[in-house]
């Protein structure tokens, strides 16, 4: 008995490390150039903290409801990938965000992806066409959406 609660309590563990992955000391950032559902962009200087940064994104769902899988907030110093895996009713809003650091507030990007173009992702790499998609991406939707 007390081997299976510790072993739902680190499965619990791991799939919620899992879905806030912060990875520090990024080379690349993310620059989605247009996401027509992003109604607005909110980037400011954190208060009394230099080199740090409130990124948030407003995103909605104006034309029919929108799935988004992951949201993928980005600078020049990291990279934080959001497992979201939530449908936003059509005519309804979401916010995604976060604290970053940053040495310039221009360089923040996202990039948004929508449940299916994961999916449409996983079945391409399952029948070997990965179309410049990372199998560690391809990790992190099945992982997201909940295929294995």
């Amino acid at each position: 008995m007390i081997k299976l609660v510790t072993v739902s309590l680190l499965a619990v563990l791991v799939i919620t490390a899992s879905t806030w992955i912060h990875v520090t000391d990024a080379a690349t950032y993310e620059k989605q150039a247009d996401f027509k559902y992003v109604k607005e962009r909110i980037v400011k200087q954190y208060p009394g903290k230099s080199g740090w940064w409130i990124y948030h994104l407003h995103v909605c769902a104006n034309d029919y409801t929108l799935g988004i899988a992951e949201v993928v907030l980005s600078s020049d110093v990291e990279t934080i990938y959001q497992g979201v895996n939530k449908a936003i009713p059509k005519g309804e809003c979401s916010t995604y965000g976060a604290v970053m650091k940053a040495k310039n507030g221009n360089t923040l990007g996202y990039k948004i992806t929508t449940i299916s173009e994961a999916a449409d992702k996983i079945v391409a790499s399952k029948q070997g066409k990965l179309d410049g998609t990372s199998w560690n991406e391809i990790g992190r939707y099945k992982f997201v959406l909940g295929f294995y």
